[in-house]
């Protein structure tokens, strides 16, 4: 008996050290991979997926599909209207500094018609008249050419009259 439980007692020892220590090998298929690049794959009901994921039925991917397509139409149709939005402020700034310049330009060119014809006014006035531009110049040869004429005509008479 002794001899019967020994072997019982072995045999237990080495069964549970060998399912401890030594890993058994499972002989099942190898779990499926996902494929390297997204799939669509079509299931029948009752079919076994071939990787595993997310399964959509044909009305969730078409409705996936279309609020893909249809919110990246309104990403590009908002993009445009903020960029019109932008188009316009920069347009209005850009207006807004060539009426500035145009009117400071005016301003400047009206300015400087100004001082210069108050620089020649002023030089007029600064600078004495030509001596031929006088009034007392043209009083002197009216003066002059009047004694002259006088006496040119004293002796002519004078002459006419011997």
């Amino acid at each position: 008996m002794l001899w019967k439980s020994l072997t019982t007692v072995i045999t237990v020892i080495c069964f549970f050290a060998y399912t401890i220590f030594l890993p058994t090998i499972a002989l099942a298929d190898p779990p499926p991979t996902a494929p390297a690049t997204p799939t669509i794959i079509t299931l029948k009901l009752g079919d076994s997926a071939p990787f595993a994921g997310t399964l959509f039925s044909t009305k969730a991917s078409a409705k996936l599909l279309i609020d893909l397509e249809y919110s990246s139409a309104t990403c590009k149709i908002e993009k445009d209207r903020e960029l019109g939005i932008l188009q316009s402020r920069l347009q209005l700034k850009i207006d807004l500094c060539a009426a500035t310049r145009d009117a400071q330009k005016l301003r400047f060119d009206e300015t400087i018609k100004i001082r210069d014809g108050q620089i020649s006014f002023l030089e007029t006035q600064m600078r004495p008249p030509s001596w031929y531009e006088s009034g007392e110049f043209w009083f002197a040869v009216g003066l002059l050419g009047g004694v002259l004429i006088t006496i040119g005509a004293g002796y002519a008479i004078g002459q006419a009259n011997k």
